[in-house]
C-alpha cells in the first residue's frame, strides 16, 4: 500500500439535459395554475385546493424530486479508486479502488469497471464516456505492477 495522498481527478454529473423534462413539466404546473386560477369559482373553495394540489404535485414529483436526484448523484476519480454515488440521498454509494480493476469496457455510453471476484461497476450518462473509460484503462494500466523477471 502505498502512502501517497489521494488527489481528484475529476466529479462528473449525468448530462444536463436529463433535466429537460422536468424543467417542461415545471412550466406545465405553471401554466396550468395561471390559467385555470381565473377561471376557478371564487364560492368553490374545494376547486382551488384541487389545482393547487394538482400544480403542486405536478412541480414536486415531476421537477422538485428529479432535480434533486440528479444534483446528488455523481461520480468521483481519484488516482487511486473510483466513487459512485446516486440516489435521492445519496443510498446507493460504490467505492472501488482502481488496483482491483480487471478490465474497463465502454459500450455504447456506458463505462464499465470489471473487478477481481465482484460484479462489474456500470457508469452511465457521463459526458464524453469514450474519453473517461480511455483515461480510466490509462489509470488502471499505470497502476498495475509490472512483472518482475
Amino acid at each position: 500500500m502505498s502512502f501517497e495522498s489521494e488527489f481528484l481527478l475529476g466529479r462528473f454529473r449525468a448530462r444536463g439535459s436529463r433535466l429537460i423534462l422536468p424543467t417542461l413539466l415545471l412550466a406545465l404546473a405553471a401554466f396550468l395554475l395561471a390559467f385555470f386560477y381565473a377561471r376557478v369559482d371564487a364560492t368553490q373553495a374545494w376547486q382551488s385546493y384541487l389545482l393547487f394540489g394538482v400544480c403542486g404535485a405536478i412541480a414536486l414529483f415531476g421537477f422538485v424530486i428529479p432535480t434533486l436526484r440528479y444534483l446528488t448523484a455523481w461520480t468521483d476519480i481519484t488516482t487511486a479508486r473510483v466513487v459512485a454515488r446516486s440516489g435521492l440521498w445519496g443510498q446507493h454509494y460504490r467505492s472501488v479502488s482502481l488496483a482491483e480493476v480487471q478490465r474497463v469496457e465502454f459500450a455504447t455510453g456506458v463505462v464499465s469497471l470489471h473487478l477481481f471476484a465482484e460484479e462489474p461497476l456500470e457508469l452511465r450518462g457521463l459526458p464524453k464516456p469514450k474519453l473517461v473509460s480511455q483515461e480510466l484503462s490509462n489509470l488502471v494500466a499505470r497502476l498495475k505492477p509490472m512483472p518482475q523477471n
